[in-house]
């Protein structure tokens, strides 16, 4: 195992010398060694490439993930841009109780009002992830990019490994801007992207306008459509179309790299699985009515072929891994894209976003 592959670091937060160099070069974090330090953690490389998370596990059975965590937040935010996915394993702090306080050493703030995901605690700061079919996978996505405000930091935590598959896929979304063809990058950066949502009352499919709003008050939806900047129709059978255009890129505070960050391929309708394709223009005659779907920001289609070479992106920079029970997974939402594989039996994973970022 090579140096920049694993190293020790004490649970001494003045550790962390050497800051991330604004030119920003992978493996360029270099940690002194205080090596009379009682306590202290090992981390590798999840797999020899240069975006591969990075794993950090406790060299002696004794360490206490929070009081490391606490001592080390500075070290934990430099590898964290460096690698931008961080596996904890071997700490078991996959539980209600382990990733909200976990959350809080790792986050200067944590977004409590997702009505995307299912709250399971009382303060809404840990959530299950969006319900999706366990037999098709679940495409890339950058967390929340088709709202005006997105987190910076997400936590995905394994309290139950699925039986079989279920693994939670990573895509470092600087590759993919780098990789993609120039000419659809400039389209992209020219004019956005614009997310179509219809909302039903029923919900029938998705969640409805009530529950992602939070009241039965149209004026109220309306106020709340006009502050996140979507335009918004109202249409018949008591239905919701809103319009959201977003930046298609973003340059990260910290390392000023570009990233390809929004949820595109996550609502063209070309990217779904052709069995919910199917039931949808068997439910749907029109395709204004589709639950999602996007187009560039000035209304113009994004052809199919463009989204199956950004496609064939995600697929080439993909990497996953099998989850371990108590598992953390602490991403740079900027710096890295999440997918979720089909699977089998029972899995339960716990989420927790913050550090809020805004267009």
């Amino acid at each position: 195992m090579s140096e920049n592959q694993s190293q020790i670091i004490s649970q001494d937060a003045s550790a962390a010398t050497t800051p991330v160099r604004k030119e920003f070069k992978r493996g360029a974090v270099r940690l002194s060694i205080d090596k009379s330090a009682l306590n202290l953690v090992v981390w590798e490389s999840l797999y020899d490439t240069p975006d591969s998370p990075l794993v950090i596990k406790p060299a002696a059975s004794h360490i206490d993930a929070h009081v490391w965590a606490s001592a080390n937040r500075s070290v934990i935010d430099k590898l964290l841009v460096e690698h931008g996915a961080l596996l904890f394993r071997g700490f078991s702090l996959a539980t209600v109780k382990g990733v909200s306080d976990f959350s809080k050493l790792v986050m200067d703030s944590v977004f409590k009002e997702n009505t995307e995901h299912q709250r399971i605690d009382e303060a809404g700061e840990v959530q299950i992830p969006v319900e999706y079919t366990k037999s098709e996978f679940l495409l890339w996505h950058n967390e929340n990019t088709f709202n005006l405000r997105w987190p910076r930091k997400a936590i995905f935590a394994c309290a139950q490994p699925a039986v079989t598959g279920g693994q939670t896929p990573v895509v470092d979304s600087r590759s993919v801007y780098q990789q993609m063809d120039p000419d659809i990058r400039q389209e992209f950066v020219d004019k956005q992207v614009m997310y179509v949502r219809t909302y039903g009352p029923d919900n029938r499919i998705g969640l409805g306008w009530k529950t992602i709003f939070g009241t039965d008050n149209k004026a109220k939806v309306e106020a709340l459509c006009k502050e996140q900047k979507m335009d918004f129709e109202w249409r018949g059978g008591d239905r919701l179309s809103t319009f959201s255009v977003r930046p298609a890129v973003w340059q990260h505070p910290v390392s000023g790299e570009w990233s390809w960050f929004n949820q595109a391929q996550h609502w063209h309708f070309s990217c779904l699985d052709n069995n919910t394709r199917a039931a949808l223009q068997r439910l749907y005659s029109d395709e204004k009515d589709y639950p999602r779907n996007c187009y560039f920001g000035d209304g113009s289609p994004i052809g199919d072929d463009i989204m199956s070479e950004i496609l064939d992106l995600y697929r080439k920079n993909h990497i996953e891994f099998d989850w371990q029970q108590g598992d953390l997974l602490l991403v740079d939402n900027i710096l890295k894209a999440h997918a979720r594989n089909p699977f089998e039996g029972e899995r339960k994973i716990l989420v927790c976003f913050g550090d809020m970022g805004s267009f």
